[in-house]
């Protein structure tokens, strides 16, 4: 099952249950009617109930678009003292149903859990009980009803803090839901960033290298003056402008391997034909896959930036292996003072992929006039 498939049950049921709760809203007017009260007042009662859902609902199909922006205190406060205005009314009219209508009362205060942490939701949340139970107390006192003081706390108490903490939690489960679905978006965008940013790695890798060995030949073919040998070397030429074809084919396709004693011979013969003395100390016998793969890039990477940032004579690769640790170096000489930003995009993608793999990665000019790249593997 695919992650928009699972996030999808969760937001559909999420969405049915914050809109089934402004159906409770309504509660209150079915109660009121249970118990004999002048026109005026249920008129009143019901033009408030309708006020309050229009603003819930809005607020709500707000939220289910993804605009988490929160109501400011004042209003939450305002909505709250009209809830709190009708709960006044319903006292004062009929003690018996006037618990119900502390539904208005937890429905909007629930206005508190959106985009507050749950600390202060809940500060917001207690003050309003206590309003509650003060007005409440204070209106069933003025009635002479002091007999229903206790039963009514309790019931408003619960009723309203019930739907509060049902309704709030809500929202913020929703919020999650949100978050969750924008976070698998992000982490998406981030797999085809990282890819592209592969392809683009090893594309340079290959087409750097096969040009720059290309361009090597082909200027030693046409200073040769034996026929024969400048034949050879375009032989090669064409052999290696296939095998850049051939590679970058499998690249798109996703699956070309590298390999570290492919490299290493590549290396030896390349840098033996433009007469460039070698010293090769490495046995790949020892390596396992994932480091032959990254030492190949490595010394594809290092022998190529040698031909094209150096006028080499000379250059040493070493493989150094232990039981914790895997160690390439490859030095050569003839360079130039490195300058800020001669690196390269290459090098700087060998970096990220050598430390992604735990190792470390350096690249850096030392006396006399030499070049040292090193990569180490943990083992």
């Amino acid at each position: 099952m695919s992650e928009t498939a699972a996030i999808e049950p969760i937001r559909r049921t999420t969405r049915f249950m914050l809109l089934f709760t402004e159906i409770l809203i309504l509660m209150p007017i079915f109660f009121l009617l249970q118990e004999p009260r002048h026109w005026a007042v249920l008129v009143a009662v019901g033009l408030v109930t309708v006020v309050l859902v229009v603003v819930r609902v809005r607020g709500t199909l707000g939220r289910l678009r993804g605009d988490w922006v929160p109501y400011p205190n004042v209003r939450v406060f305002s909505l709250v003292g009209v809830a709190l205005a009708v709960v006044s009314v319903a006292a004062a009219t009929g003690p018996l149903s006037s618990p119900f209508t502390s539904v208005l009362v937890g429905m909007t205060a629930s206005e508190f859990f959106v985009a507050r942490t749950l600390k202060v939701a809940t500060g917001y949340a207690a003050l309003v009980l206590l309003l509650q139970a003060v007005v409440f107390t204070s209106v069933l006192l003025l009635v002479g009803r002091a007999d229903f003081i206790g039963p009514s706390l309790f019931g408003t108490t619960f009723v309203a803090a019930s739907l509060m903490y049902s309704v709030g939690l809500t929202y913020r489960w929703w919020d999650g839901v949100l978050k969750l679905e924008e976070a698998r978006r992000d982490a998406a965008e981030l797999a085809a960033t990282r890819e592209r940013l592969r392809l683009a790695e090893d594309l340079h890798d290959i087409l750097g290298h096969a040009l720059e060995v290309v361009s090597l030949k082909s200027e030693l073919a046409v200073r040769l003056t034996d026929p024969d040998k400048s034949k050879a070397e375009m032989i090669e030429v064409q052999r290696l402008a296939r095998s850049a074809l051939k590679d970058v084919r499998a690249l798109a396709h996703g699956n070309r391997p590298t390999d570290f004693a492919t490299e290493l011979t590549g290396a030896r013969n390349l840098l033996d034909s433009a007469g460039i003395s070698c010293d090769f100390d490495a046995d790949p016998a020892d390596l396992t896959t994932a480091e032959r793969d990254l030492f190949g890039r490595v010394l594809r990477e290092a022998v190529t930036n040698a031909l094209r940032h150096s006028d080499p004579r000379t250059c040493k690769v070493s493989l150094v292996t232990k039981p914790d640790q895997a160690l390439l170096r490859i030095v050569n000489d003839g360079v130039a003072p490195l300058r800020q930003g001669d690196e390269g995009s290459g090098l700087a993608g060998l970096t990220r992929r050598v430390e992604a793999s735990g190792g470390s990665f350096t690249a850096r000019n030392v006396d006399p006039a030499s070049f040292e790249v090193i990569a180490s593997l943990p083992r």
